[in-house]
């Protein structure tokens, strides 16, 4: 948007980052910073958009104007004072499914587990996922191959099968930390008590204060998993 851009966010060249008791408001300057352009974003709990484009323009500045015009920071009540919303992308994620292949059709990455882009893990999730399939059904099919001299359709059937099963079994729990993760980070960006929202003020304090605090949380796979 065409909005002054706060000197402090040039020279830092920084992203400001806003909890509040009423949801998450973001912003810096746009790239380039010299066309003056400031680039924001926020993220609130609202019941007005049942599909991508039954978007209520009007509603939603109301909205902003709702959760943010009260804000302490004067950069972020003038956002949304002047704000001309043109687009919102609601944020789904998919519910944990009892199984990602069957007969031949196995699911990767968001097909199998869409998750909340906060986590950031979308896009590695999916590569882990193939590399993991891969590494399966060629260690599966090779020990079918090395069990026959001649060439067996239900043998292979049989092993693709099997690498599918191994290839959930081995990924979900690693998958259903993350997406828990990410569904915690999301509780902060929506609205919430003022209790909850001083202890999670408190705790962005004690992690700032103290910084080996904020190490990532994110489940690592260990030696022995792919």
């Amino acid at each position: 948007m065409n909005e002054p851009i706060p000197q402090s966010v040039l020279d830092e060249k920084a992203m400001v980052f806003t909890f509040g008791d009423s949801g998450f408001f973001g912003y810096s300057s746009a790239s380039p910073p010299s066309n003056n352009n400031l680039l924001w974003w926020s993220q609130f709990q609202t019941e007005s958009l049942a599909s991508p484009i039954a978007l209520d323009v009007d509603e939603i500045r109301a909205q902003l104007q709702d959760y943010h015009g009260k804000w302490a920071d004067p950069v972020i009540r003038q956002i949304v004072s002047t704000a001309e919303v043109q687009s919102i992308y609601p944020t789904w994620v998919l519910p944990d499914l009892p199984l990602w292949g069957e007969n031949g059709i196995v699911l990767l990455g968001d097909a199998a587990h869409a998750m909340s882009p906060t986590t950031g893990q979308g896009a590695s999730q999916g590569l882990e996922d193939a590399q993991t399939l891969a590494l399966l059904l060629a260690e599966t099919l090779q020990k079918r191959y090395e069990d026959t001299d001649h060439f067996d359709s239900s043998r292979e059937a049989e092993a693709v099968a099997l690498a599918v099963k191994l290839f959930y079994k081995i990924r979900q729990p690693r998958v259903a930390k993350i997406v828990a993760h990410g569904k915690r980070i999301d509780s902060g960006k929506t609205k919430m008590s003022k209790v909850m929202m001083y202890i999670m003020c408190l705790f962005l304090w004690l992690v700032n204060r103290f910084q080996s605090l904020g190490k990532p949380w994110l489940p690592h796979p260990k030696p022995d998993q792919a």
